[in-house]
């Protein structure tokens, strides 16, 4: 009797473990993970992308700046940029997406690292490290393409494809106006 309780109860289980609904995973993870993970990381990125929109508005069309400027909008943003950077480390992203976390949270990382960089500079009456800024800027950049290539293919596996939010470029170059010369030729 008992053999015979055991064996309904491993094949009970077996049923029931079975019948599992294979179409909640995705190639990124289980469809609720992934979706709450999307929920959260979308104000992250709207304000990311407000951010540099607001850094875009005080750059020339041609790509420059006046350092006084740009340090004035820098030390404003920056405490909002480190509240996304804050955001990024309290989530926790879907094993299959970590490294796309990861990637986002560089790119804010090095966003951060321009800023403070200018920051310092300026404040130190110090122009020379403004390259070392505007690499910083540029490497953020050349993340960006491959982030919001990923983000839109987890929006189309959701089903989201109308709603993707997409982190903005920055404005071409933040280039103080002494220093112009030397990007433009750089490029």
């Amino acid at each position: 009797m008992r053999r015979v309780t055991c064996l309904a109860a491993a094949g009970l289980w077996l049923l029931l473990a079975g019948c599992g609904d294979d179409d909640d995973v995705t190639k990124f993870g289980d469809v609720d993970d992934v979706r709450a993970y999307r929920t959260a990381l979308n104000p992250l990125i709207d304000e990311a992308s407000a951010i540099e929109s607001e850094v875009a508005e005080v750059v020339d069309p041609d790509g420059v700046s006046i350092d006084s400027r740009l340090n004035a909008v820098f030390l404003e943003l920056r405490p909002r940029l480190i509240a996304v950077h804050e955001g990024l480390e309290q989530l926790r992203p879907p094993r299959k997406l970590q490294g796309l976390h990861d990637e986002i949270m560089q790119m804010v990382q090095l966003r951060l690292d321009g800023f403070q960089i200018l920051i310092d500079g300026f404040a130190a009456g110090d122009i020379s490290v403004y390259p070392t800024a505007i690499e910083r800027r540029q490497q953020a950049d050349e993340l960006i393409a491959g982030i919001n290539e990923q983000l839109c293919e987890i929006d189309i596996v959701l089903g989201d494809r109308d709603d993707c939010r997409l982190l903005a470029y920055a404005a071409d170059d933040v280039v103080p106006p002494d220093k112009a010369d030397v990007t433009q030729s750089a490029t």
